[in-house]
Order: structure tokens, then C-alpha cells, then sequence
């Protein structure tokens, strides 16, 4: 039967003993009403706060009022209503006026706020805050670098200049995910809070054996059907594989809005017998999807940090991925291949290299993969990290 959240005498992690409960509120989406690696990070890091003794309320504008059991913890969480009929107005009004009666239903209620994404929550507690309505502390974890991630969304805002003054000013950490989110917050402004580098993190399981690769390569993919993927460059590559007598099956886990078009685009490319869309994957069977795989491919324009690749890399699978952000630098350090986004011909060249590989070096390469996971991502070191920086803020705010 799952356990309540909270409360505790005390916590202690890392250097940090407290004799108060942390209280962290999280604006973020939940798994399953979406299904999204922001929101398996989010889940992940919730179960393990409450482990460690904090008490984790989730807010989102795609989870219902009430309670969810997240691991072996049963959370409280509140719907933060969009309403569509106005528009993006009436969107950002709904939420913003929702968003504010909780904070001031709760204001004593917690310490500090988590906003996953620089989003709707990020902005409207920012404005919360500078008229004094809400003392939280505030904690931003901008979730992609590029493309429509974080920096695009806030520019779409008019005024925008002035929200980012605001989040600039009432942020009280930013954490990075991604090194490249730097650059986007410079160009934003947003260069006042202190930042930190903790990354993403996954559940480690016992190691998986793997003694052999099949002499048809077993491909990999999970994700949504988005351009972002870069679905639509990897199956041109592939078809440039096949005419030089690379023999391959690939798998592709998930749903979106260009799952049909990319099936017309490898049954036009005479990729039907080789590329097949399993559709949506639960969380809990992913690593069973992954086992019978030998290399996950990561094709995207850009990225925050791919929970994804993280879990096939626990699973001892080497990654062919972009320069996409986040991921790409620990791919490069002997976990797989690293090649230019966006392009096709960048993406080509690196499966030639996947395809030329011999099976002891692919092998070798899963196992790399899987250290890096065990020393940086392991969701529970990740997690104390983040509790770290959550209670400095707390007290830094104490200290005033």
C-alpha cells in the first residue's frame, strides 16, 4: 500500500541535516496523462524526495486534482486549469488566475517551488512574486536548449523582455541540464541567479548480460513522433545503408502527430520491411524493449537531456546520437557516435560507422555506456543533489 508523502521529524542528505521537513511544491506534469521524458524525470525525483523525508506536492495543467502514487509514495496533486475557448489569452489568464489561488490557498504551506521548464509556472511565479504574493523559493529547470524549447516559448510572450527581467530577478536558482541552456539564458538575460549542473537521472537495475550482437542490427527508438526527433532525416540515412548492404531492423516505440507521415516516408523509401512503429511503451516495460536491442539511435535537432538514451545507456546499449544537447557529450567519451543535427548527410556518415563496428567494440561501448550511467545518472545521487539545492535555497532565504 502506497505511503503518504511526509510528514517527518527530521531529514538529513548529503552535508544538510534539518530539523523541519522540507516542503517542495513541483509544477510539472505527471506520466500517464503525459507521457514525456520531463515528466518521468519529474516522477522519478518526487518518489525519491519523499524517500529522503521531504513532503512533494505536483501541480500541472495535465494531471487531475487528487492524489497519485508515485514509486511507493502516494503524492498530492493539484490541476491547474487552461481553458481553451479564448485562445492562448484565455490560456495564460486560466492558468495564471488558477496558479494564483493556490498560492495563496497554500502560501505557508511550502518552502520552495520546483518549476520544471521555464514555462507558464516559471513566468506566473515570478509575477507572483514580484507583487508579493508569493515567498516561495524559486528554483527554474529550463528542460530544451534551442529549437521551440524554453528560450523560443518565453520570446512567443509579448513583453517577453519584461518577464525575463522578472524571472531574471525572483529566480533563486536555475539548474542546467543541458550546458547549451546557458547560452539561452544569457541571450534571455537571465543571468542573475546562480546556476548549477545536475542532470538527469534514471532507476539502476541489475546489469544486463549481454554476450552478443545480432548480425542484423537491432536498432531502437522511443519517443514522440515530432519533427524534433529528427525521425524524417535518420530514415533517408538508413535507406542509403541498405543500397550499401547494411542490414538492420529498426524498432520505433511511441505515438504523435507524424507517426503516419514517417510510415509513408519508409514505405516510400522501401524501409516497410525494415522499420517498424511498435507504438506507445509503458515506462515499466521499456527496459524489456530495450533488451533485445544492440544500439538506440538519437536523431534529434535538439534535446534537453534525453531521458531516453539514459535508460538504453543503463541498459548497457551504445547511443548513435546528434549534437541535439545534454546527452551527446557523454556518448562522445566512448559510449557510441556523435554527429551534426539536422542533417541527413552528418547522420549517414555516423551509421556507416555504427554498421562498420565489430561486435566486440559495440559490446564494449554498451558497457561504457552503462558506467557513465552508474557514476553520474543514477536517480537517487541525482535526486540528494537536487534536495541539496533545494534546502540552500530554503536557508539562503532564512539568512536575509
Amino acid at each position: 500500500m502506497p505511503t503518504r508523502c511526509g510528514p517527518s521529524w527530521s531529514i538529513v542528505y548529503g552535508r544538510y541535516a534539518m530539523d523541519e521537513q522540507l516542503r517542495i511544491l513541483v509544477i510539472g506534469n505527471l506520466p500517464p496523462h503525459v507521457l514525456g521524458g520531463a515528466e518521468n524525470q519529474v516522477a522519478r525525483l518526487v518518489a525519491e524526495w519523499c524517500a529522503m523525508g521531504a513532503h512533494v506536492e505536483v501541480a500541472g495543467h495535465r494531471i487531475p486534482d487528487g492524489r497519485q502514487t508515485l514509486g511507493r509514495f502516494d503524492v498530492r496533486t493539484h490541476r491547474l486549469w487552461s481553458w481553451s475557448f479564448a485562445g492562448r489569452v484565455g490560456k495564460a489568464i486560466s492558468y495564471f488566475l488558477s496558479l494564483t489561488m493556490l498560492c495563496l490557498r497554500r502560501r505557508s504551506d511550502f518552502s520552495v517551488v520546483y518549476c520544471r521548464g521555464l514555462g507558464d509556472g516559471a513566468v506566473s511565479l515570478a509575477v507572483l512574486s514580484a507583487v508579493g504574493l508569493c515567498r516561495w523559493g524559486l528554483v527554474g529547470v529550463p528542460i530544451n536548449a534551442r529549437g521551440t524549447g524554453d528560450a523560443h516559448f518565453l520570446r512567443s510572450i509579448p513583453g517577453w523582455r519584461y518577464l525575463a527581467l522578472l524571472l531574471n530577478r525572483h529566480l533563486d536558482v536555475v539548474n542546467l541540464i543541458n550546458a547549451d541552456i546557458a547560452c539561452d539564458l544569457d541571450a534571455l538575460g537571465i543571468t542573475r541567479p546562480p546556476r548549477r549542473r545536475i542532470p538527469n537521472g534514471v532507476v539502476l537495475h541489475p546489469a544486463i548480460v549481454r554476450v552478443g550482437v545480432a548480425r542484423k542490427r537491432r536498432l531502437v527508438w522511443t519517443g514522440r513522433f515530432e519533427r524534433q526527433k529528427g525521425l524524417d532525416l535518420l530514415l533517408p540515412a538508413l535507406a542509403a545503408c541498405v543500397g550499401a548492404g547494411a542490414q538492420f531492423e529498426l524498432r520505433l516505440y511511441g505515438s504523435g502527430p507524424l507517426r503516419y507521415s514517417l510510415e509513408q516516408q519508409a514505405n516510400g523509401l522501401g524501409l516497410g520491411g525494415m522499420v517498424r512503429f511498435m507504438g506507445p511503451v509503458e515506462e515499466s516495460m521499456v527496459r524489456s524493449a530495450l533488451r533485445d536491442c544492440d544500439v538506440f539511435l538519437l536523431p534529434s535537432r535538439y534535446e534537453g537531456m534525453s531521458n531516453a538514451a539514459l535508460e538504453a545507456m543503463e541498459a548497457g546499449m551504445p547511443v548513435l546520437c546528434t549534437k541535439c544537447g545534454g546527452i551527446d557529450v557523454a556518448v562522445a567519451s566512448g559510449a557510441g557516435w556523435v554527429c551534426a543535427p539536422d542533417s541527413e548527410d552528418a547522420l549517414l556518415g555516423a551509421l556507416k560507422e555504427l554498421f562498420a563496428e565489430s561486435d566486440e567494440a559495440l559490446l564494449a561501448k554498451g558497457r561504457r555506456a552503462r558506467r557513465i550511467v552508474e557514476d553520474h545518472h543514477a536517480i537517487s545521487e541525482v535526486a540528494r543533489h537536487n534536495l541539496e539545492m533545494l534546502s540552500d535555497v530554503v536557508r539562503l532565504r532564512r539568512a536575509r
